[in-house]
């Protein structure tokens, strides 16, 4: 049963926000609505109190503006299954029922993809799961940046520097190495530089040659990078090529709808005479050279133009690879065929806070045409490695923490960082005196990076450290998983699957109190794409069940089958909550 469903049970009003309470089981303050409505908070709160007589509850004390109920549990249990019906059920928000394009990862593909980009990319699951749990109907898309300078390096890397294609490793972490060669030899070498500019130049201009080797190399570091994201559930639907959209003129119809409808300008300023460029919050932002080549900016603004259907232009695409479900992964192409996409009502794009400004511009021009609201950037704080880190990855560095910079080859390649992880598991589970199967090391190894990026908010950096990140007693996906193998080893030793529960001791009734929660959570962290509270409650929830078991005796007690009912609903929210996060618990650390 949701949470919603025992608010009204209990015939609370709608505008009452329930939250857990040291003086109760539930509580919530009458203040903030007292205050709109001019009245007195302890006044609302007393006649709330008073009004509340529902079989449902043991208890009501209104206290300084706050209502504080204890709750009947064994009739909520006998009634409603509280405990025992822990399932997904879809919420409404403000998605529901809207079409929603979900833009992220966005990687050049030059390179292996570092911690930083799993950053992007493991928020952009959960925020399609979030959108999909509101009912909502979402397009994932991931638009890939290939005519830029960063592509070139690699072109001039097997071009002028007679790199080899052909290689054993991993084709991207193969060209993460180049990548960072080229650019160390353009300090020594000016003429590669201009290699380079010979390159983009070609590239803008569609010379063939440059352009059948620009995509057999995007196509193979593609794959790569995909490779990984379909081993980590990363689910996509259409990935959309940069320099489709400039082959396709889709640039140019763009500049040219906001030059009719005069919201961009030619340029008279000294500075950027000749350049297009629009108004942005009284600021003159540029969006072409004055030689007509195209921005950054103007290349995001055409693609979010075609994803609201402000350009009449249409994207073709064909069958590129598969997401781990089997359901087809798209790429733009004119060898494609057009799939008639429904027009949107809002659109997100995950970038880090480096693009807030250009961000804010696109917003700015494409709510001109679809109003507001319905372009959101959804931004969040980068990615370093802590001290400790970078030591153990063989990396020195004075500083208490390391960014990544892919230009200067200080970057933590994913794929590396999850062997390094299994080398730690492995290491604690010897040290330990435990066993633990290769499966399991690596299904741990990718939780352990997934649940430390999640469990910060989006507004701030995360530093990843190994020794937190792989502890067996901190905030970290080991100790989840860990309570969650105690609870099926609890479970598997009792061999029970029925359970007769009469009533709840107050040991139980603490630990219920933070069970019955975790829909509202999860509702919670959905209507506001937050995945770190559902990281926060699973921790919580975890020291609420090992303080549980610590204290009291489970099997063999008196209290048996009312215990193994409290266990096996931690096992399920576990469950349940560890799948919407995308994280595969292991059954035994």
């Amino acid at each position: 049963m949701k949470f919603q469903e025992i608010k009204e049970k209990l015939q609370l009003p709608e505008w009452a926000e329930l939250t857990s309470s040291q003086f109760s089981d539930i509580s919530f303050s009458c203040i903030k609505y007292a205050k709109i409505n001019g009245k007195d908070p302890s006044v609302i709160a007393e006649g709330i109190a008073k009004g509340i007589t529902s079989k449902y509850v043991k208890k009501v004390v209104a206290l300084n503006g706050y209502v504080n109920i204890n709750l009947n549990f064994e009739e909520l249990e006998k009634q409603e299954a509280i405990l025992s019906k822990i399932e997904l059920k879809n919420t409404k928000n403000l998605f529901s029922g809207k079409i929603i394009r979900l833009e992220h990862t966005s990687v050049n593909p030059n390179k292996a993809l570092h911690i930083g980009h799993m950053r992007n990319s493991y928020i952009g699951e959960f925020l399609r799961k979030s959108l999909v749990y509101s009912s909502a109907n979402v397009i994932t898309s991931n638009f890939i940046e290939d005519t830029g300078a960063q592509v070139a390096d690699i072109i001039v890397g097997f071009k002028y520097m007679n790199k080899k294609i052909e290689t054993n490793e991993k084709f991207d972490l193969y060209c993460s190495k180049i990548y960072k060669e080229v650019n160390e030899s353009y300090e020594n070498d000016e003429s590669l530089l201009e290699k380079r500019k010979e390159v983009l130049l070609k590239i803008e201009h569609g010379d063939k040659e440059t352009l059948e080797f620009l995509d057999y190399i995007v196509n193979k570091v593609l794959l790569a990078q995909l490779s990984t994201l379909i081993g980590e559930n990363i689910k996509y639907n259409l990935l959309d090529l940069e320099r489709y959209i400039l082959k396709e003129g889709i640039v140019k119809a763009a500049l040219d709808k906001l030059m009719s409808e005069k919201i961009a300008k030619i340029s008279e300023n000294e500075k950027n005479k000749g350049c297009i460029v629009t108004d942005v919050g009284g600021n003159e932002v540029t969006l072409t050279r004055s030689d007509g080549t195209s921005l950054y900016i103007a290349k995001d603004i055409a693609y979010a133009m075609i994803k609201h259907s402000i350009l009449s232009e249409k994207i073709k695409y064909k069958k590129f690879s598969s997401n781990a479900d089997g359901t087809d992964i798209l790429l733009s192409s004119n060898d494609g065929e057009e799939i008639g996409l429904q027009k949107i009502d809002i659109s997100f794009t995950l970038t880090d806070s480096a693009q807030n400004a250009e961000q804010q511009a696109v917003k700015s021009i494409i709510e001109r045409f679809s109003g507001k609201d319905s372009y959101n950037h959804y931004s969040y704080e980068p990615v370093a490695i802590s001290k400790d880190t970078a030591s153990y990855l063989g990396i020195t560095t004075d500083d208490k923490f390391m960014r990544m910079s892919g230009r200067k080859g200080i970057t933590v390649e994913f794929d590396n960082l999850v062997s390094k992880i299994k080398g730690r598991i492995v290491e604690e589970a010897v040290k330990n005196g435990r066993k633990i199967d290769e499966n399991s090391v690596s299904t741990l190894a990718s939780n352990v990076i997934r649940y430390y990026i999640l469990r910060f908010s989006p507004s701030k950096m995360v530093i990843f450290d190994i020794n937190d990140a792989t502890s067996l007693k901190g905030d970290s996906a080991v100790y989840v998983n860990y309570s969650y193998s105690r609870a099926l080893s609890i479970l598997k030793k009792a061999n029970k699957k029925d359970f007769k529960v009469v009533s709840f001791d107050e040991a139980e009734n603490k630990f219920i109190r933070e069970i019955i929660f975790w829909d509202e959570i999860l509702d919670n962290a959905v209507s506001n794409l937050k995945p770190n509270l559902v990281c926060e409650y699973l921790h919580r929830i975890s020291d609420a069940f090992n303080a549980f078991y610590e204290k009291n005796r489970i099997i063999g007690d008196e209290r048996e089958e009312s215990r193994l009912l409290i266990v096996t609903a931690f096992k399920n929210v576990v469950e349940t909550l560890s799948m919407f996060l995308g994280i595969n618990l292991v059954d035994k650390i």
